[in-house]
């Protein structure tokens, strides 16, 4: 059985939401082919997640030091550590992402549950043998896609796993044949479900 993790930083509803049609497409073809998969979502704008706070980053040290991993503070993190392959949908939001997306990644950069220190070097402890990050935005933004680096480097900083994207761009440029581009995307969307 395998479990991917799709991490939804979509703003906009499903049905409108362009990023969430392009993972959609993507999902529905992953599964289709691979019929023992789990999907387990997680809809940021519903988590009810907050910014850490100092009472926060001081509970959850606590709670590494008791070896207390029980404590609802690490769920987060341990769903992304034993995910076995994760989908991050996040549309362009001022030349990153929405700001819910830099939020669970506070929840699940845990030191002892998706990374430890090693000769004063970080380490990641995530699983995931690979991790997706699909973006669309109305304009064009070249290589100026910093919330695709980052998300780049947050991979790297937590686990060993192959990291590829995917970005439309253009989508709201007037003139714009958007649904030759949108019904492209998702072309593209599922040929790389038939290879992840």
């Amino acid at each position: 059985m395998e479990n991917i993790l799709f991490i939804n930083s979509c703003i906009r509803p499903e049905d409108i939401s362009r990023t969430y049609r392009l993972c959609k497409s993507f999902l529905d073809r992953y599964t289709e082919l691979h019929k023992d998969t789990t999907v387990t979502e997680i809809v940021l704008t519903k988590s009810n997640l907050t910014p850490f706070t100092q009472n926060d980053v001081e509970q959850r040290d606590a709670a590494i030091l008791t070896k207390d991993y029980d404590n609802p503070i690490f769920d987060y993190a341990k769903q992304f550590a034993n995910a076995d392959k994760i989908i991050i949908g996040a549309p362009l939001w001022d030349l990153s992402y929405p700001s819910i997306l830099k939020v669970y990644i506070e929840h699940i950069c845990v030191n002892t549950v998706t990374f430890v220190y090693e000769n004063d070097m970080p380490k990641g402890l995530a699983k995931f043998s690979k991790l997706l990050y699909i973006s669309t935005c109305g304009g064009f933004i070249g290589e100026n896609d910093f919330g695709k680096d980052y998300a780049e480097g947050i991979a790297k900083f937590l686990g060993n796993g192959e990291f590829t994207s995917m970005s439309v761009q253009g989508l709201d440029i007037a003139g714009t044949d958007v649904d030759t581009i949108m019904n492209t995307a998702e072309e593209k969307a599922i040929q790389l479900a038939e290879i992840f």
